[in-house]
């Protein structure tokens, strides 16, 4: 039978019970109140060990209750009840606390003053030379780092091509590194544009085997225009050229890579690249000209090529110029067929006034009408 107690704290129910000789780990505290028994707690052994609960000893005399309030056996009780149920451990260091990741960029600027460096790079020739004599064995660290990069492009352009040029030699090995990274591919940049073939062609040689996987990185398609825009001619920058138009239908669509297409189609590439090009395009010349990318590059086709991929290209765009115009990427190829001057403009015409409806509804649309004179452009009106 459940022993029942007189309504008191429950610090003083436990407490009663142990005068009694019942353990407090085992029995039901009951508070009664005017009309009602209320079941208060069951007490486990194992709960009263986590929780730090410690019952207090009964009084050794002549079984009265101890002379404690409601309110101070209260707050015994919150006291009691704030205590850390365990110990907490003592902080241990892990692996991350044994050391710092070293910054070689960092421990040089720690030794040097970039501003000083900056001056010096500037200055008179032996200044220079000071300056370059600091920079020398950290030019690859220096290059990715966001500070040290824009100091190696100083130097390359202060110091002279035999300068220049020990200075870019310490980048060897490192160059398909220094294309997927956003700071050393500047650098490289500056060395093909600054440097004699006969110092920078180490990078060409480097991209070999890895052209195509680099023109589509977002950095490395700059280094490949930098180099078809400087050394064209040279032996290893043709071979990259033709390692990457066998795959020119991938890169021509792709948002880095046709960038390195149009590099070739423009001044940097002999006519039969243009011709290789056109021809991957004439493979699917509707598909191409409605692409976000590619469209530019029909474009410049119908401009680059020989006189019979242009014409080929033009007979295979003519019946689609309704179909292009309304195309929000298309409408520039439809430009381009109706501007050119192996076509009849005014027949071109007459086929887009067939869908001027839709044109105005697109802002696309209107640009196109405007430009082949079906309204007025009217001047932008200046902000105030």
């Amino acid at each position: 039978m459940t022993p029942c107690v007189p309504a008191m704290g429950p610090m003083l129910a436990v407490q009663a019970m142990q005068m009694k000789g019942q353990p407090a780990a085992q029995m039901n505290v009951v508070a009664m109140m005017p009309g009602q028994c209320i079941v208060a707690m069951r007490v486990h052994t194992e709960t009263v060990k986590d929780s730090g609960f410690r019952p207090m000893p009964s009084t050794p005399s002549t079984g009265t209750p101890p002379s404690t309030s409601d309110e101070e056996a209260e707050d015994l009780d919150n006291r009691q009840r704030r205590k850390p149920a365990t110990k907490p451990r003592s902080w241990q260091p892990g692996p991350v606390a044994a050391g710092l990741v070293r910054n070689p960029a960092a421990d040089f600027f720690a030794q040097h003053s970039q501003e000083r460096l900056q001056r010096q790079l500037q200055g008179d020739r032996q200044e220079v030379t000071k300056a370059l004599g600091a920079l020398k064995g950290h030019v690859w660290d220096l290059s990715c780092h966001q500070a040290g990069c824009r100091l190696v492009q100083l130097a390359l352009e202060s110091a002279s091509q035999q300068q220049a040029s020990e200075l870019a030699s310490e980048l060897k090995g490192h160059v398909q590194q220094a294309m997927a990274s956003p700071h050393a591919n500047y650098v490289v940049q500056k060395i093909v544009t600054r440097l004699l073939w006969s110092s920078c062609s180490f990078v060409a040689e480097e991209l070999l085997r890895a052209a195509v996987q680099m023109s589509h990185q977002r950095f490395g398609c700059r280094i490949f225009c930098r180099l078809l825009e400087f050394h064209a001619r040279q032996d290893t920058a043709l071979r990259l050229v033709d390692e990457i138009l066998q795959e020119a239908a991938d890169l021509c669509c792709h948002p880095f890579g046709h960038h390195v297409v149009q590099s070739i189609l423009e001044e940097h590439g002999f006519e039969q690249h243009c011709d290789v090009v056109a021809h991957v395009i004439g493979s699917d010349v509707l598909a191409f000209a409605k692409d976000q990318n590619a469209s530019y590059l029909v474009e410049k086709v119908l401009c680059t090529s020989s006189l019979a991929y242009q014409e080929a290209l033009l007979a295979a765009l003519r019946p689609f110029l309704a179909h292009l115009a309304v195309s929000r990427f298309g409408c520039y190829v439809a430009r381009a067929v109706v501007e050119h001057p192996r076509t009849h403009r005014a027949t071109a015409l007459e086929e887009i006034r067939m869908c001027l409806p839709e044109l105005r509804k697109t802002k696309h649309g209107q640009l196109l009408m405007a430009d082949l004179g079906f309204v007025r452009r009217f001047p932008r009106k200046p902000s105030n």
